[in-house]
């Protein structure tokens, strides 16, 4: 897969609610650097956070608006629309930076505000 596509199956994936093919999209040592989980490593990490997201998120969708493709780089500005465990609605806007290596998903970071997810991170349901 060329940049685009990894990036397109990245929140195709997402929107489906299909974690366990999400995770395919990551090289298996990963980093990430995330605005609200911190800084995570390698690919049994990821699987972590699509366990905690799907736990506190049963509805979770992060459209792409805009996407630019550099060689292996890329940056997505996304719209957020979740409702957690416990009801409360996200509605937020924030970007993804993305470094393909070999097909997949070699580093990613999120920048977005963390106010938008406050209501939900502290419902006691969330892992």
């Amino acid at each position: 897969m060329d940049t685009r596509e990894v990036v397109e199956r990245y929140y195709a994936t997402v929107n489906a609610g299909d974690w366990e093919t999400w995770l395919t999209v990551f090289d298996e040592h990963v980093v990430v650097d995330e605005q609200l989980a911190g800084h995570l490593e390698g690919v049994g990490a990821m699987k972590q956070e699509a366990d905690a997201i799907r736990a506190a998120y049963p509805t979770f969708r992060m459209d792409p608006e805009h996407v630019v493709v550099e060689g292996q780089e890329a940056c997505a500005i996304w719209h957020c629309t979740a409702v957690s465990a416990g009801g409360a609605p996200v509605d937020a806007r924030g970007t993804n930076y993305f470094r393909i290596v070999g097909g997949r998903i070699a580093y990613l970071a999120n920048f977005h505000d963390k106010g938008a997810f406050a209501p939900a991170a502290q419902e006691p349901s969330r892992p």
